[in-house]
């Protein structure tokens, strides 16, 4: 890696991305993008406003030139599940994708922060999901967007051979700046404990998550990575870990009327797709990654201290 351009540099997984490369040896010039200025701007690394289409990308690609991408963008703040189909930055990263898909550009490696919220959640779903696990196929939802955007960057590695591209899914993010469905459930003071479940969680440390795309881009690896802080941790334990208490709630989403009179007598938040979590528990097989020879510096007590 030498010249790098990472995409989403103004949401935490980017900003996080572009300290850990400033202080690598080899890299000579970082690149961030997004779609609007700040003026808290990491020193070292270069803010370029998000090119409108894709030759304005290719130019910008070919232009420095850019041998690596990291590509931060697809799901903004990374929380390893957005609450919306909208969140997920599709149409940036087909842009991005054709851009290099160029005969133009020169770039070797494209690595993609994705999300495991394409797996399914449910009481069929396997405890620890693997990369050939079945995905989610439901249509119109968060999934279905990460899935088009999986799909699509898979297309582009068809087509270019010689372009490594790497679909690292990243559980649930935390720490500092990340906000998320995740980090709002377990940001409350009383925790909700679904009746009858005491369900697997699996956090993914931020530094952890950045040293991942950054291990996959060194390496040039290709294909699809499941990534996640050690071991998991049961609800019951979190949130004896997290100093919290916990109050029982029934398996079901209270929206609307009954959700805001539910808040009013102080009955903990659930988060929307969170409740499938805390029922049947979301865990990620990551021996595929660790085979290659990543090992995360976190545990699961190391993320819930991220949330304390």
């Amino acid at each position: 890696m030498k010249n790098i351009l990472v995409t989403g540099a103004g949401a935490p997984l980017g900003r996080a991305m572009l300290r850990h490369l400033r202080n690598l040896a080899g890299v000579e010039h970082i690149v961030g993008v997004e779609p609007t200025t700040s003026s808290d701007w990491v020193d070292g690394a270069e803010l370029i406003a998000s090119p409108r289409d894709q030759r304005a990308f290719v130019d910008l690609l070919a232009e420095y030139p850019i041998d690596t991408v990291i590509h931060c963008g697809l799901a903004p703040d990374r929380g390893g599940r957005v609450a919306t189909p909208s969140e997920a930055r599709v149409i940036d990263t087909m842009r991005l994708g054709a851009a290099l898909a160029s005969p133009d550009v020169s770039v070797r490696a494209w690595v993609i922060a994705s999300s495991s919220g394409v797996y399914p959640v449910d009481s069929h779903a396997p405890l620890l999901q693997r990369e050939d696990s079945a995905l989610d196929t439901s249509e119109g939802t968060p999934a279905a967007s990460i899935r088009e955007a999986e799909e699509y960057a898979r297309d582009v590695a068809s087509r270019r051979p010689h372009l490594n591209v790497t679909l690292l899914r990243l559980q649930h993010v935390v720490g500092p700046g990340v906000r998320s469905p995740m980090t709002e459930l377990l940001d409350q003071p009383v925790l909700p404990r679904v009746v009858g479940y005491d369900s697997p969680l699996q956090l993914l440390a931020l530094d952890d998550a950045v040293r991942a795309l950054s291990f996959a881009a060194e390496l040039e690896l290709a294909g699809v990575y499941n990534v996640a802080s050690t071991g998991t941790v049961r609800m019951s334990e979190a949130i004896r870990t997290l100093g919290r208490t916990a109050l029982p709630v029934l398996p079901f989403e209270a929206g609307g009327a009954l959700g805001d009179l539910a808040r009013r007598f102080g009955v903990p938040h659930v988060p929307g797709g969170m409740l499938p979590v805390l029922r049947f528990g979301h865990a990620l097989d990551t021996s595929k990654l660790a085979a290659a020879g990543f090992s995360p510096e976190h545990d699961q007590a190391g993320c819930l201290a991220l949330l304390s």
